[in-house]
């Protein structure tokens, strides 16, 4: 094939201006712009600010348990997958038709062929999507969590060789040549990582006012995919083959703050996955990628009223999950109301300070049913066609 060994690598390169923000998915802080270092509530803190659990730990005597929350979100404004479906049908008719020696339908097949090709130049799409619980224990000198999470990105992209146009432009419908697969590819290069730790957290006081600091050490697996086929071969399910897959199980920790220097007020600070880690793709066609897992800093301050909540986060450095690509760096804006003991309503809005990403507009609400059980539900959308949405449920025992 033509050009194989640095096609994908130069469409990775081009602008891709939608990707997740975060690390995590939790339906509250999703809700609230992707917030949550000062204002996650203790279902969600060992996801982002362990400090908190001992922060909010006096208000509650019962055990919380989230389980589970789902999460995705994606953008295909091109409509690449489905246009890859259609081109493997002209392909495999304009195979049977060669084979048939059908001059009519090989003309047939042949234009279509030529139509899906031009229709998927420089079309790009992703998806995220992730899962997790925990299990809050209550207890006022160390209140502690145990946490699991897994979050998946992948990046899918196209590269049309205008060979594979010119070829079928001047076939012969009645002198065919034999069938081979395009030079044309599609390509899915993702990255997962998943956590399985304890947060643990410790109440303190400074001239009267509380401080909590909190530490989660997390043993930490990250699988890497890189899967790059001949475009009539491409089918996007294929890309979590072992054959494209490559894993690293290591260890890491988060650590946070967390103080109220006045009541309602509290300000945080999270540095998580404080241990770098670089795993490398399998080479797929010439070329391979490095995922990285680096320490991410956030600040967030959030102001609680008895039924209003309003809350910002920003990231203190950026980051970069692929090595090949721009980094991202969020602020995040968010507010909830408790319209009543058992509702709320939740807005936010995320803005890549990089302009590498989409800004992110959300929506989410959350109820209870009964004292015992909790049902949250966000949406996300934004431009390029991006939209994503998470549900939990949590209880309370």
């Amino acid at each position: 094939m033509k050009k194989l060994k640095y096609a994908v690598y130069f469409a990775l390169l081009l602008p891709f201006n939608v990707m997740a923000g975060q690390q995590y998915y939790e339906a509250r802080s999703d809700a609230m712009g992707g917030t949550g270092v000062a204002s996650s509530n203790r279902e969600g803190a060992a996801f982002i600010n362990p400090a908190l659990l001992a922060l909010q730990a006096p208000q509650f005597n019962d055990f919380s348990l989230l389980l589970p929350v789902l999460g995705a979100d994606g953008a295909d404004k091109d409509q690449m997958v489905d246009k890859f479906d259609a081109l493997e049908e002209s392909y495999d008719g304009l195979e049977a038709a060669i084979n048939a020696s059908n001059a009519a339908a090989i003309d047939r097949f042949r234009t279509d062929l030529i139509g899906d090709l031009e229709s998927l130049k420089d079309n790009t799409a992703y998806v995220s999507a992730g899962i997790g619980f925990s299990l809050v224990i209550p207890n006022h000198k160390m209140p502690m969590a145990v946490f699991y999470k897994s979050y998946i990105d992948a990046i899918g992209v196209t590269v049309i060789e205008q060979s594979d146009i010119d070829d079928l432009t001047v076939l012969d419908p009645n002198n065919p040549p034999e069938v081979s697969d395009l030079d044309s590819q599609g390509a899915v290069v993702a990255g997962a990582v998943s956590d399985f730790g304890v947060a643990i957290s410790f109440p303190l006081s400074i001239v009267n006012m509380p401080i909590s600091v909190g530490i989660s050490p997390k043993f930490q697996r990250i699988d890497t995919y890189n899967y790059v086929v001949s475009a009539n071969n491409f089918e996007s399910s294929d890309f979590n083959d072992s054959k494209y897959r490559n894993d690293e199980s290591t260890f890491n920790l988060d650590i946070g703050v967390a103080m109220e220097p006045i009541e309602g007020l509290v300000v945080g600070l999270s540095g998580r996955n404080l241990i770098s880690q670089d795993v490398d793709t399998v080479e797929a066609q010439g070329r391979k990628f490095t995922y990285q897992v680096e320490p991410l800093f956030t600040a967030g301050v959030a102001y609680d009223w008895k039924s209003l909540t309003l809350t910002s986060d920003i990231d203190l450095n950026a980051y970069k999950r692929f090595d090949e690509l721009e980094g991202t760096q969020y602020w995040r804006l968010g507010g909830e109301v408790r319209a009543m003991d058992w509702l709320a309503l939740r807005l936010g809005y995320r803005h890549d300070m990089k302009d590498n990403t989409s800004n992110i507009y959300s929506l989410g609400t959350g109820f209870s049913i009964g004292q015992a059980f909790y049902l949250d539900l966000t949406g996300m959308v934004g431009s390029d066609d991006a939209i994503g949405g998470v549900l939990q449920t949590s209880y309370h025992f």
